[in-house]
């Protein structure tokens, strides 16, 4: 169900707290998090990671809390990863899709920040190469979920970036449109087809566009740049 705030992510899953924020959640700086929303998840208290993100392909592990409890930075980096709970790893969107990793058998979650130079790159994938190399995760084992994000319908783009995606994937144009000279690429189904390759085989994926659903979320085309930011957070519990 969505909150005011944020859309519950893992929502039926125990010992884990996921979420994407709503525009009403979402901040003008990064770590953006509207309090509200990390004190009605129980969250404002735990270690908050901030990846600075360059949309690239890499993932960071993350091994343990600071002594402090202020939010630590990740330079260079799109993707996390760990097994320590009351660490609340987080990404930040503004059409770009956050990709949420959970396997419960080896208490292990992963959150990345896909926007289509990510994707291209297979940032979800290498996040499940990570968990497996790491913590032992068996990739059938990994549950994830796409988070709302720029839809098909609205992810226009032309043949330079069409033409990036054919190079490393011969299967994308099962999901492209080609309208004229432009494409319209279907993200979200890239991200979900890349990680069925991996051998994740329970992926869920939102309908939500951000770019239709103003409303509701922030949209870097929808509003032709904005300064607003939504957040994604994902963290076990102790």
């Amino acid at each position: 169900m969505l909150n005011k705030y944020y859309l519950p992510v893992f929502e039926k899953e125990e010992g884990i707290t996921a979420f994407f924020s709503t525009r009403a959640g979402s901040s003008p700086q990064s770590p953006y998090y509207n309090k509200k929303v990390l004190e009605e998840l129980a969250l404002e208290n735990c270690q908050l990671i901030w990846p600075k993100q360059v949309h690239g392909a890499h993932v960071e592990v993350i091994k343990g809390k600071a002594e402090h409890n202020e939010p630590i930075r990740i330079p260079e980096t799109d993707g996390l990863v760990t097994n320590q709970p009351n660490i609340l790893l987080t990404t930040v969107h503004a059409d770009c899709l956050a990709v949420f990793f959970y396997d419960k058998n080896k208490k292990a979650i992963g959150l990345v920040h896909a926007g289509w130079r990510g994707t291209v790159q297979g940032i979800g994938v290498n996040a499940v190469r990570t968990m497996e190399e790491e913590y032992g995760c068996k990739p059938e084992d990994i549950i994830a979920f796409v988070s709302p994000g720029i839809s098909q319908c609205c992810f226009e783009t032309g043949p330079e970036v069409y033409e990036q995606f054919l190079e490393k994937w011969d299967w994308i144009d099962e999901f492209s449109e080609k309208r004229g000279e432009k494409y319209f690429l279907d993200l979200k189904g890239i991200n979900k087809r890349q990680l069925l390759e991996s051998g994740v085989k329970s992926i869920q994926v939102s309908d939500y566009c951000t770019c239709c659903n103003l409303e509701l979320f922030c949209s870097y085309r929808g509003e032709h740049g904005i300064k607003c930011r939504l957040g994604a957070g994902i963290c076990l519990k102790k």
